[in-house]
C-alpha cells in the first residue's frame, strides 16, 4: 500500500517565502524613508542658498540705486543704522541711505537665514577662504574703486554634510 505524501510535507515552505517577502519589501521602505529624509535636506540647503543669493543680489540692486554712497564707501559698514527719514521720497542724504540699506539688509540676512549675517567690501579675492566665518565675519578692507564689489552672506546649514557654517560670495561691478 502506498501512503501519499503530498501537501502535508509542504507546509512550512510557504510561511518562508511569505517572511523572506515581508523582511526584502520592509528594508526597501526604510531605504525609500531614508532617501526621502535626504531629500528633504538638501531641498532645504538649497532654499537657503537660493534665499542668500537673492538677499545678495538686493544690496547689490540697493547699490546700483545709489552709486555716489559707493563710490564714498558708505556701504562698506560693518553694521548700518535705521532711519526713518529714509522711508520717503526724499528724506535723507546718500550716506544715511547706504546706512538704513545695510541695516534693512541685515535685518533681512538675520530673518530669512539661520544666523545669517553678511558684509559688502572690494576684495581682491571673494573666493579665498581667509573672509572670516559664521562667527567672526570678515571682509577684505582694500579702498581700490577698480577692485571688484564683493558681497558676503554666512549662515549656519547644519543640514549640509560636515558644514555648520556656509559662506555665499557675489561679485559685482556698478
Amino acid at each position: 500500500m502506498m501512503v501519499s505524501v503530498g501537501p502535508m510535507g509542504e507546509r512550512g515552505y510557504t510561511l518562508i517565502e511569505v517572511l523572506v517577502a515581508l523582511l526584502l519589501t520592509s528594508l526597501g521602505l526604510m531605504g525609500m524613508a531614508g532617501l526621502q529624509v535626504v531629500s528633504l535636506k538638501q531641498n532645504q540647503s538649497a532654499y537657503m542658498r537660493s534665499q542668500a543669493t537673492i538677499l545678495a543680489y538686493d544690496i547689490i540692486d540697493r547699490m546700483r540705486a545709489n552709486v555716489a554712497a559707493v563710490e564714498n564707501g558708505n556701504y562698506f559698514l560693518a553694521s548700518g543704522t535705521e532711519d526713518s527719514d529714509c522711508e520717503t521720497t526724499a528724506g535723507c542724504t546718500d550716506a544715511e541711505m547706504a546706512a538704513h540699506d545695510v541695516f534693512r539688509w541685515q535685518a533681512r540676512l538675520a530673518e530669512e537665514l539661520p544666523l545669517g549675517s553678511g558684509l559688502v567690501c572690494r576684495d581682491t579675492d571673494p573666493d579665498d577662504s581667509t573672509d572670516g566665518d559664521i562667527t567672526t565675519p570678515a571682509c577684505g578692507t582694500s579702498t581700490d574703486t577698480d577692485l571688484p564689489i564683493v558681497v558676503y552672506v554666512w549662515w549656519n546649514d547644519e543640514r549640509a554634510s560636515n558644514a555648520v557654517s556656509t559662506r555665499l560670495a557675489v561679485s559685482a561691478s556698478l
